[in-house]
């Protein structure tokens, strides 16, 4: 047998970009003779992450179906058509011995242009509740890996289906390390600019920001800017941090006890969850693992025009496992979410539960578990092959 090749494909949203980098990049050092090769939407951020973490790529032009208008859907439709052709010429160049879906539209048209070739399919489904791409392909898939045990009820009988956890940064894992956290915490303050011994807490809205979480915390923070024991570490996204408002909110605090740092995206999450003693988050799949890989407890707000409402599946999982809070938006505000963090900042004793609660929420490495089903595809076909060559 030649040499091992995979695809991994996902993305459309960082969500589903970093648990495919995760993946690729396990697969790598885990198996250096393997080649790994991502595919993904070219005007997303799966190019960029693939460039910071060196993993090869190719990029074709999408535009996701959910939630566009009737007049864009025409030309995404067309897009994915051309995509899956695109698709089946790099799958029948690469020839891989199987393509690894991670979720979003742009996972798409890699999977179906797979189908249409026989190249065998694993679905990583990261949410609670079953997104399109795998509810549509699971019947044809070798396996759907899923982050959650009861995500398998809501698929078709027959479907194998692997619990297996989310696919997760190995930087996010290593903060598991008291050690290994400090060394990172210790960055993280002079990056940030933070200070020692304060209580942390962090509010982020995924690589695009969340102007509901922003409006909340700009609105609560003149109220707390007397505090010297609090510091907040704000990921605006990269249109809040042009906002006129941000600059007055800064000069506003710039004399205050408070410590307020606002940066408009970080590539580096590990350096953020290091110094978080509590988060106010959205809640798509990815953030969530991480913030469970990183046992940080969180107050979530889930995004209330998620397609199949799948943050809300996954805030109310978490907090079911007793790691997070889950606060859904009041039309446009999460007022109520930023005001139940700062009292829980102030609740040593609930977070110390919260923080108990993750030895149990915890799961696998996500990639490990999927690179296991790579390797039963591998032997299955070399036992294929060992039995023709006998007949």
């Amino acid at each position: 047998m030649g040499k091992v090749k995979v695809v991994v494909t996902g993305g459309g949203t960082g969500g589903h970009v970093y648990p495919a980098i995760a993946v690729a990049r396990y697969l790598s050092r885990a198996h250096p003779g393997w080649e790994v090769l991502f595919i993904g939407s070219a005007g997303g951020t799966e190019a960029d992450a693939a460039g910071v973490y060196g993993v090869p790529f190719e990029g074709i032009e999408l535009s996701g179906l959910v939630g566009r208008r009737a007049l864009d859907r025409p030309r995404a439709l067309y897009l994915f058509a051309r995509g899956v052709f695109r698709c089946r010429r790099i799958l029948g160049s690469f020839r891989p011995m199987c393509v690894v879906g991670t979720g979003g539209y742009a996972a798409a048209p890699a999977c179906f242009a797979a189908r249409t070739l026989g190249v065998p399919i694993i679905l990583h489904e990261m949410n609670y509740r079953p997104g399109i791409v795998t509810r549509v392909l699971c019947r044809g898939a070798y396996a759907v890996a899923v982050a959650h045990q009861g995500t398998g009820e809501s698929l078709p009988g027959g479907v194998n289906v692997v619990v297996t956890g989310v696919p997760v940064r190995p930087e996010m894992e290593s903060l598991a390390n008291t050690g290994r956290r400090t060394e990172v915490g210790r960055e993280a303050r002079e990056v940030f600019g933070l200070e020692r011994g304060r209580k942390t807490l962090i509010v982020f809205g995924g690589s695009q920001g969340a102007q509901a979480l922003n409006e909340a915390l700009w609105e609560v923070l003149p109220a707390i800017s007397g505090r010297g024991d609090l510091q907040v570490l704000h990921l605006t996204g990269k249109r809040a941090y042009e906002e006129p408002r941000l600059a007055r909110v800064e000069e506003s605090l710039s004399r205050e006890r408070l410590v307020y740092r606002a940066v408009a995206y970080v590539d580096r999450m590990d350096l953020v969850y290091s110094v978080a003693d509590m988060a106010v988050a959205r809640s798509g799949a990815g953030t969530v693992a991480e913030l469970v890989a990183a046992s940080v407890p969180s107050v979530l707000v889930p995004y209330p025009y998620a397609a199949g409402a799948h943050q809300e599946g996954n805030a109310e999982l978490l907090q079911r496992e007793g790691v997070a809070k889950m606060i859904k938006q009041d039309g446009e505000s999460a007022l109520a979410a930023v005001l139940e963090a700062v009292r829980l900042m102030d609740d040593e004793a609930e977070r110390s539960r919260m923080g108990a609660a993750f030895a149990e929420a915890r799961r696998g490495s996500g990639a490990e578990g999927i690179a296991a089903l790579i390797e039963e595809i591998i032997e299955e076909g070399r036992e294929g092959r060992e039995n023709g060559g006998e007949s």
